[in-house]
């Protein structure tokens, strides 16, 4: 049978080694098996080569993803460990970009944990922090702590608060 239908495939004039199934040209690997077309399509883009520009776009972003970038307050670059995701906790920091929190940032980004930051800038400053920006194991949200927000995190570190007497006197209702 198998001859039979490789005969009729030459009459039509489609070639024998092409399969079909439905009534539509599949692809057939090694083991016989038949593959659809949207594999195919996957197959075929991963083994394409990368373009040099790729591969290097690659290469910075596991680099990016290790470790902090040096700027002019931090000018040193801290490594970051890589643990499993059963032990990395999502961690919040309220206040995270002033003195005290974001040398907590630090520590935690360093043991290799998520970390959420939220700070209204009143004392804080963005540049305590800038140096984590690219992480993808960082966010910073400009939240006032005094309005709600939901997120869901292990760890909560409270740190947001005025810690000059001329800071929190400029709004005592706030603080």
């Amino acid at each position: 049978s198998d001859l039979v239908g490789e005969l009729e495939k030459m009459e039509s004039g489609l070639d024998p080694d092409e399969e079909f199934v439905d009534g539509k040209k599949a692809v057939v690997d090694d083991s016989g098996a038949t593959i659809d077309q949207h594999s195919v399509v996957g197959l075929k883009t991963h083994q394409e080569p990368v373009s040099e520009a790729e591969q290097r776009f690659l290469e910075n972003q596991q680099i990016l993803a290790s470790q902090s970038v040096p700027t002019g307050t931090t000018p040193y670059v801290m490594k970051t460990r890589k643990i499993p995701d059963a032990q990395r906790m999502k961690i919040l920091i309220s206040g995270g970009a002033g003195f005290v929190g974001s040398h907590l940032v630090d520590k935690l980004m360093m043991e290799g944990h998520e970390v959420v930051v939220i700070d209204n800038m009143f004392t804080g400053s963005k540049k305590n922090i800038e140096h984590w920006l690219h992480h993808p194991n960082f966010s910073l949200r400009i939240h006032d702590v005094t309005e709600p927000i939901m997120l869901e995190v292990d760890q909560i570190y409270h740190l947001a608060c005025p810690a000059s007497p001329p800071h929190y006197q400029y709004n005592p209702v706030k603080t």
